[in-house]
């Protein structure tokens, strides 16, 4: 029995390092293994673990089910309704992973050392390769392993809260961090740098200064620091190119990527909402209406676009009220919940992670590509998990 306990404590382990690597790289075949076997961990651990899902926060649990519903029924009113209903079974059905993780989740912190682990080498992997990619190959604005430059550079800054707060070595974290921002300014992506650069700069005045003991002259000497090396990195990645890279891009925004045709396409978009207001248009719809009902701006140069490039207005286009306010309770909720509880280190990584999701999905789409989705799940589950059981220890200590 002993070596039984054993196993199922070796494998849980392993799948709470593994399970973040796996979502992050995008391998589907890899991840549904992990999770297959989380799911068999949490089944035969049900019966000494079953307080924790008596227990799941019930305020949570109530907004996740409006969520699911608000996604089944405004598709049912979408003009294609087969692609659109098979898109939103799909969005109900990649939260499973999170809930695997609140299952894994250990009252132990070698549990949440490893999880953080596993977010750091799929992020770090994702750098390299993308590096690779730019360095070797010669690609401007490689997508790494992931769906695109803006897709794996935001995954990167979803995951860097976590890595830094949980692992509590500096070196390691500043290590992490370069690579990281080198992933980034690699990708060109504006949305993901504004979000990285949010999330360390509050790190460094907040946590960084409170963990390591850093005086004021340190912490301003370090910030320096990063600012020179953000500088050569960004003259490192644009002089070599003879496409704009990341310091150009931000420098000349609407020169380059022609935002002004983004200002067309949010018009655009509000016109589309005022005439789908309730229920949208429907998942995976919003460029056939876009074009076919003559939606598109007269300006407009780009017509292939599958998104409005902001979140809110997204759901807003495809989903209508009906799937767009329950998103906006949620994540209002998750904010509050997070700050409520934010003397624990995931509940506060989890507020830095929220905020890197808002600043880089006001100017993108990222929340509903797979990848990035299944990791906010699983880092919202591994959160929920770690708040309830650090309670539970206490009271019961």
């Amino acid at each position: 029995m002993f070596v039984y306990e054993k196993a199922l404590w070796i494998l849980r382990l392993l799948c709470l390092f593994l399970l973040p690597i796996a979502i992050m790289l995008h391998e589907m075949n890899f991840t549904n293994g992990i999770l297959y076997l989380s799911f068999f961990i949490c089944f035969f651990r049900l019966k000494e673990e079953q307080a924790r899902w008596k227990n799941f926060d019930r305020q949570f649990f109530f907004l996740i089910i409006c969520f699911c519903f608000g996604l089944i029924i405004s598709n049912y009113y979408s003009t294609d309704l087969s692609i659109s209903m098979k898109w939103a079974r799909r969005y109900c059905y990649w939260i499973l992973p999170g809930a695997a993780i609140y299952g894994l989740w250990t009252r132990e912190n070698i549990g949440r050392y490893l999880f953080a682990s596993g977010l750091a080498l799929g992020g770090i992997i994702l750098c390299v390769y993308a590096g690779y990619q730019d360095l070797v190959l010669d690609l401007n604005r490689p997508g790494s392993l992931s769906t695109g430059p803006n897709s794996f550079s935001a995954i990167v800054a979803l995951a860097v809260p976590f890595v830094l707060l949980n692992i509590p070595n500096l070196l390691f974290n500043i290590l992490t961090w370069l690579i990281f921002l080198s992933g980034i300014a690699i990708s060109q992506s504006r949305g993901s740098f504004l979000a990285l650069t949010f999330v360390s700069f509050f790190y460094c005045l907040n946590e960084l200064r409170m963990r390591w003991s850093f005086t004021c002259r340190q912490m301003i000497a370090l910030l320096l620091s990063i600012m020179a090396l953000c500088g050569l990195l960004f003259i490192m990645d644009d002089e070599h190119k003879t496409e704009p890279g990341i310091l150009q891009r931000l420098l000349n925004t609407s020169k380059i990527s022609g935002d002004d045709e983004r200002i067309l396409l949010w018009k655009s978009s509000f016109n589309m909402i005022k005439d789908f207001p309730v229920h949208g248009v429907g998942l995976r719809q919003f460029n056939d209406i876009y074009i076919n009902k003559n939606y598109i701006n007269v300006k407009a140069r780009e017509p292939h676009l599958d998104s409005p490039h902001n979140i809110i207005l997204h759901y807003l286009t495809e989903m209508g009220l009906i799937g767009t306010v329950p998103l906006v309770a949620l994540f209002v909720y998750i904010v509050y919940w997070s700050a409520k509880n934010r003397e624990n280190i995931m509940a506060r990584a989890m507020l830095y992670a929220m905020a890197a999701l808002f600043i880089n999905n006001m100017v993108d789409y990222q929340f509903i590509v797979k990848q990035y989705y299944q990791l906010f799940w699983v880092l919202c589950g591994g959160t929920i998990a770690d708040v309830y059981l650090k309670k539970e220890k206490f009271i019961c200590g």
